[in-house]
């Protein structure tokens, strides 16, 4: 368990924050704290996740966020080390190469995923929940269904859409490999998952309790298809970059296919491969909605908000991983020559792949939510670590020289202020809200803070933006130096005398 640990440290052991921890910590933090970061629209507005802040976030009263960061993620690999490792070894019994199938896994979900899913991160709801998922799983291969059904229900109470559609896919394999009576047989666990997920459901229902119908279509369309595209939009994924990650994806699609053929008479992989089944019949309805919908802008924004790619971007690898194992395991005896061949092939995948990460991490030092922000091509990494170190330093001066209950208007390149500086901001494009009526709020202030990026070094337009900027409170803004034409008329309290910073200005709107 110790290796496939380390697996997960060359992975994904980059510095803090991670793409998502600036976001999830700072609302865990909040969430205990509400006198930290007062006001925060974002931090303010309702927890789509509150098993993970009331499980995880108390950590945050004891630790700062960087240390609270690295205690979770040695926590949350932990448990995907341990619940992968009784995957592998329910279908291949060799526990040694449970660590081949995780680096493996890791790999094949970074470098061929469709949607852009991950499992192994930073520290976040989802990733206790695949925990959950992958001890679930362990079980389902065992054909111990009581605990694998337990277990899927305490990953929807973390992350309603990843155990919600675990248990979907689960539902599905014991159909099909049990019958509709011996299924309902199991009413009793089922019914405890059912009841072990509803701290997660809740919540999630209550995010559109107090929006009106217009309210909640409006939020959904911004949701769906300017911020999440990405995650939610079949055409948009399919026809993104050369149409790469389709093609990547259908091989990785093929191979499953292939190794499922393969071991259709091994009960522990087909029970395993049921549900890799069910979660690639989930994504096809996702692709069918998106198709049908296509003219439809409203009723495809209801449909696609619920993340029909993401299980199958995480179980379609988990397939191939462990059927790659099996195979090597099969043959490696009667075929020596070609178990020989087969076992140095993964091996140069695995560590191509891990090799590539971190020699990525060694080159781009940077914290991912940093460059997941402000991304730099590779001849101008030295200019981004410079602009990235003048970051830290204003937010550290923000920290130091302004009081708690300031409220700022930030720069569009970057998802990081809160963490660094710990004060309220007018909006982030990383921080957007689950509930309807703060996303479109959310929705107006970005608006806000583009249209002041954009027109602040326009003569005359000054005064009309700071009129514009009341309703949010704003005491100080933070000015991107390079793109700073001639400063504006207002106080700037930072860099003066002997402070150096190239990159951000600091200016006093009004006192607070």
């Amino acid at each position: 368990m110790l290796l496939i640990l380390a697996v997960f440290f060359l992975f994904a052991g980059g510095p803090v924050p991670g793409v998502n921890e600036a976001h999830y910590l700072a609302k865990a933090k909040h969430f205990w704290n509400p006198d930290w970061c007062p006001g925060d629209h974002f931090l303010s507005s309702e927890d789509g996740h509150a098993v993970f802040f009331w499980d995880f976030g108390w950590l945050t009263l004891f630790f700062p966020l960087p240390a609270t960061a690295w205690l979770g993620r040695v926590l949350i690999w932990l448990l995907l080390a341990w619940g992968w490792q009784r995957v592998s070894y329910g279908c291949i019994p060799c526990r040694l190469l449970a660590v081949l199938t995780a680096a493996l896994f890791v790999c094949l979900t970074h470098y061929a995923h469709f949607a852009g899913e991950w499992v192994v991160g930073g520290v976040e709801a989802k990733g206790f929940a695949f925990a959950c998922l992958l001890f679930g799983l362990g079980y389902l291969v065992r054909d111990q269904w009581t605990p694998a059904w337990l277990f899927v229900g305490v990953a929807t109470a973390f992350h309603v859409l990843v155990g919600g559609w675990s248990l979907c896919g689960i539902l599905f394999v014991s159909l099909v490999h049990r019958g509709i009576g011996r299924t309902c047989q199991s009413w009793r666990p089922i019914l405890v998952a059912v009841l072990f997920a509803v701290p997660g459901i809740w919540p999630a229902i209550q995010l559109t309790d107090v929006a009106t119908p217009e309210q909640i279509g409006a939020a959904n369309e911004i949701y769906v298809f300017e911020r999440l595209s990405h995650h939610l939009v079949f055409h948009r994924i399919f026809y993104s970059h050369g149409g790469i990650f389709a093609w990547r994806f259908g091989a990785l699609l093929l191979g499953w296919i292939c190794c499922a053929w393969f071991f259709r008479r091994n009960g522990q992989v087909q029970r395993l491969y049921a549900l890799v089944a069910a979660a690639v019949a989930i994504a096809l309805i996702g692709i069918l909605v998106d198709q049908l919908t296509l003219w439809h802008r409203a009723v495809a924004a209801f449909w696609l908000r619920f993340y029909w790619f993401r299980l199958s971007d995480v179980m379609v690898p988990l397939g191939v991983a462990i059927g790659a194992g099996l195979w090597w395991h099969t043959v490696r005896l009667n075929r020596h020559l070609l178990g020989q061949g087969l076992l140095l092939l993964l091996l140069l995948v695995a560590g191509t792949g891990l090799a590539a990460r971190a020699l990525a991490r060694r080159t781009e030092y940077r914290p991912a939510a940093a460059m997941q922000a402000d991304a730099a091509l590779p001849d101008r990494m030295s200019s981004a670590r410079e602009r990235y170190a003048d970051w830290v330093r204003v937010c550290q001066w923000i920290r130091t020289n302004t009081r708690p209950g300031a409220r700022f208007l930030t720069p569009l390149r970057q998802q990081t202020f809160k963490w660094y500086a710990h004060r309220s901001e007018v909006a982030t494009r990383k921080d957007v809200p689950q509930n309807a009526r703060s996303l479109l709020q959310w929705h107006q202030r970005m608006e806000f803070v583009t249209n002041f990026q954009r027109r602040r070094g326009e003569p005359g337009a000054l005064p009309d933006l700071l009129a514009q900027a009341v309703p949010y409170g704003i005491t100080h803004i933070v000015i991107d130096r390079p793109l700073d034409r001639g400063g504006i008329p207002l106080a700037r309290i930072y860099p003066l005398g002997v402070q150096r910073n190239r990159h951000f200005f600091v200016y006093r709107v009004m006192p607070r």
